[in-house]
């Protein structure tokens, strides 16, 4: 699977589980980060290059999008581990 299809991949998912239509867009300067944008028609989803490499990353990314998603808000680093640790 090439990266571009990985993106398309974890965008349906993200969709699917939150029932929100996203766009999702790949950081190459910040590799390593997330950030969840609600400005605009659309959220913005923005991750990492690293998620493409670190499959653990991935998933993190995307229970992270998918949480703040269904909150309407980005939630905080104690919250998102709150959130983990239930599940």
């Amino acid at each position: 699977m090439d990266d571009q299809e990985f993106i398309q991949n974890m965008q349906k998912r993200i969709e699917d589980s939150a029932g929100v239509a996203i766009t999702l867009e790949l950081d190459n300067d910040q590799r390593e980060d997330i950030d969840v944008f609600f400005s605009g028609e659309k959220p913005r989803v923005v991750i990492g290059a690293d998620a493409l490499v670190q499959a653990g990353l991935a998933r993190m990314f995307m229970q992270f999008a998918i949480l703040c998603l269904k909150e309407g808000r980005k939630v905080e680093q104690e919250e998102f581990l709150w959130f983990l640790r239930r599940n």
